[in-house]
């Protein structure tokens, strides 16, 4: 690269110290791609590394690449080219010489970067412009602190990169914010540092409400002062939604979670009937773990709450607004959700003590069951009540109620196991009797096993599937293995593979039709082949449910490659592994039609709760729950982040939980409360320090020296904190001029 062009790509190169591609530098020079491609070598120079990219083979072609520098001496031969005249001896390598004879192409790099922000758009941008590379090269150049604040604090910039991952733009402005705060030694670096942390909290729109049930995340993971304050962003009920964080204050074992219960009772006024059941459900699950007395009065509330859901006219359960529709819910449904929160109350004053409240309790529940006119519903519902009935906390009743409980739990398992012939509703039975079902936002803890009866409801499931010659359901070949051993099982699982293979279709719509549930029989028949060691057999059975899955519409495939996904990702035989990799892949990949979340949730949550395997395969079992995250952030599923986030806290992954709140925050367009609450208190106490002099300039009622002040100490505070807040107060009245500066930027981010 002798020539003048060839100087200039290498003083590009050279000042951007980090890989720049073909497009790049076209747009740098204003050269066609081809000629720099022309230029520039197609295989590692001494001076020039080639990196192959992703890019070409995007655009269908095979030659995407990107060049850097390879080292100092290649550095130093570029700045000897391009000074002219002669160098003295080791001239080239002095960083004074170099930065001098790279600063025009520094200017060059920053101002496509300026015109990607104010004439292209970051659409239209350089590649370079959105990578992390071109912030780090920043860092460490005090002459372009500006510029790169301006960078990494571009709202528009962090947009278009979320849309490729949805951290991208927070990684880049943590890198920068840790730079600047750990050189911070001034007034003006603690400025720069606010001005980082709160354009963080400013890049997404707000006015969103706080999804429903992610406050009591939060309590679980034992921040209630912020779960209180969410409570209060929700769009439907915030008195609902505080009950709910008082049973997870409850079992987190948080005191306070009396006291918001109370306020919870006081604050709920006419509500529909299924508001005042959920929140019944929430209260009867706060008495599980509250201590005697306080477990006694919650239970009584509970229960009334049931009472007048039924026979307050106030209440209606299907008029206009968002609240009745948020709640309304047919009969069987609210009679079912009585019934399972009696079933709560009891086990509450079986705790406490209370032998006969206990044993009425526990007869009002059968008769609430009575009440389901649908008989399959009924059956489920007696075994949801059996299985809260056989809650681990009830276990620590005295020995009389727990007699009480006891035959309680055999009344309503009978009851489960007298259902009528449906497969599915005897499958869902198994899952309840067998504690199988893990605990959620609306069940305290998981169930004691009643193995017996549950390996009946199994068993007669089985029974019905092979007689009827129709796959078994989702779930029912790996609950049987659970439930009666892979012995017992494997039978079954060959037999859904041989009812699905000798299937006929009398029409191409039947065809596509059936291939839902085929392809899930298959899935789950694979993972107990797997299990049982039979390898050739799983991957038999997993490769026909990729097949089936592909008889599926496209516009509604995603959903059911998910599904088999989840069961062929828990196997550790490697083949039918990589093929639940792969339907997880065609999954990710996205099909026609609306895009649903369904998919991508059913993946995370079954990454999220899948027993121990193969650690071979955890690096792959991680990059698929990420990707499934990712996905549901991109499309701002609040919701389905909420659920991840509950499954997470209550599966004892804090760290995990605390994440998957705050994306779900985010994607719900909410600002965290407690964070602008306290920014506001931080301003309200610096402003009362410092008040105005008599010449009209700045003084302190409690004025500290500025040597007084560690900058350092301020810096780091700031930043374990995401926000300027403590020792705002002392900054201010130490350096007025670089408080005001800071309060404006905190005073600007609470009035939008």
């Amino acid at each position: 690269m002798r020539t003048r062009w060839g100087a200039h790509l290498a003083g590009l190169l050279a000042a951007a110290g980090f890989p720049l591609d073909d497009g790049d530098l076209a747009r740098l020079t204003g050269r066609p791609v081809a000629r720099v491609r022309a230029l520039l070598p197609a295989a590692t120079t001494t001076d020039l590394v080639v990196h192959e990219i992703a890019a070409g083979a995007e655009t269908g072609d095979a030659t995407g690449r990107s060049w850097e520098l390879s080292g100092a001496a290649a550095l130093a031969r570029v700045v000897r080219n391009l000074h002219a005249g002669p160098l003295p001896d080791g001239a080239d390598a002095d960083p004074a010489v170099q930065a001098r004879a790279l600063a025009p192409f520094r200017t060059a790099l920053h101002a496509a970067a300026r015109a990607a922000r104010e004439d292209w758009g970051w659409s239209e941008a350089p590649a370079f412009t959105l990578s992390p590379d071109f912030p780090r090269s920043m860092q460490g150049r005090p002459r372009e602190r500006r510029a790169l604040i301006e960078l990494v604090t571009d709202a528009a910039r962090a947009r278009a990169l979320d849309e490729r991952d949805p951290d991208a733009a927070r990684q880049q402005l943590d890198e920068a914010t840790a730079s600047v705060a750990g050189g911070a030694r001034s007034p003006g670096d603690l400025v720069d540092l606010a001005r980082l942390l709160v354009a963080g909290s400013g890049w997404d729109p707000t006015g969103g409400a706080v999804p429903r049930r992610l406050a009591p995340v939060f309590a679980l993971l034992g921040d209630t002062e912020r779960a209180v304050a969410l409570a209060e962003g929700v769009r439907t009920e915030p008195a609902i939604e505080l009950a709910y964080v008082a049973r997870a204050a409850a079992q987190a074992g948080d005191p306070a979670a009396v006291r918001l219960l109370d306020e919870a009772l006081d604050r709920l006024g006419d509500a529909p009937r299924g508001a005042l059941l959920r929140t019944a459900q929430a209260v009867a699950g706060t008495a599980v773990f509250l201590e005697a007395d306080a477990a006694r009065r919650a239970a009584a509330s509970a229960r009334d709450l049931v009472e007048r859901a039924f026979t307050d006219a106030s209440g209606p359960d299907a008029v206009e607004g968002l609240r009745a529709r948020q709640f309304s819910s047919s009969r069987d449904e609210e009679w079912s959700l009585a019934a399972r929160t009696l079933a709560t109350c009891a086990v509450a004053r079986a705790r406490a003590g209370l032998v006969t409240a206990t044993d009425r309790t526990i007869r009002e529940v059968h008769g609430v069951i009575a009440e389901i006119v649908d008989p399959v519903r009924r059956a489920v519902a007696a075994a949801d009540v059996a299985a809260r009935l056989a809650e681990p906390s009830g276990r620590d009743a005295v020995a009389a109620a727990r007699a009480v409980l006891d035959e309680g739990i055999a009344v309503a398992a009978e009851e489960a196991l007298a259902c009528p012939d449906d497969v599915i509703a005897l499958g869902e039975i198994a899952r309840l009797l067998s504690g199988r079902t893990l605990p959620d936002g609306d069940t305290p803890e998981t169930p004691v096993a009643d193995a017996e009866r549950a390996r009946r409801a199994v068993e007669r499931a089985l029974a019905l599937a092979a007689a009827d010659g129709t796959p078994p359901p989702r779930g029912l070949l790996r609950d049987a293995a659970a439930l009666l051993g892979l012995a017992a099982t494997v039978p079954a699982a060959l037999a859904a593979v041989e009812a699905v293979a000798d299937a006929r279709h009398g029409t191409p719509l039947e065809r596509r039709t059936r291939a839902r549930a085929e392809a899930v029989a298959l899935a789950d028949a694979a993972a107990v082949l797997s299990a049982a060691g039979d390898a050739a057999g799983a991957r038999s059975a997993a490769r026909g449910a990729l097949d089936a899955v592909g008889r599926v519409p496209a516009a509604a495939r995603a959903r059911w490659l998910a599904e088999v996904a989840t069961a062929l990702l828990d196997t550790d035989v490697d083949d039918v592994f990589a093929l639940g990799v792969e339907a997880a892949e065609a999954e990710r990949a996205g099909s026609e039609g609306r895009w649903d979340a369904t998919a991508p949730t059913l993946l995370a949550d079954a990454l999220l709760t899948a027993p121990e395997t193969d650690p071979r395969h955890d690096e792959e079992r991680a990059r698929i729950l990420a990707d499934a995250v990712a996905a549901l952030r991109r499309a701002e599923r609040a919701a389905a982040l909420t659920a991840l986030a509950d499954r997470a806290a209550r599966g004892d992954d804090p760290e995990r939980a605390r994440r998957l709140a705050s994306f779900a925050l985010r994607a719900a367009h909410v600002v965290d409360p407690v964070r602008r609450e306290r920014a506001a208190a931080a301003l309200r106490a610096s402003t009362a320090r410092h008040t105005a002099g008599p010449d009209g300039g700045s003084a302190s009622t409690d004025a500290l020296p500025g040597s007084s002040l560690d900058i350092a100490a301020v810096a780091a505070a700031w930043r374990a904190d995401g926000y300027p807040g403590r020792e705002l107060a002392r900054f201010t009245a130490a350096h007025p001029a670089a408080g005001r500066r800071v309060r404006g930027l905190i005073r600007a981010d609470l009035d939008r």
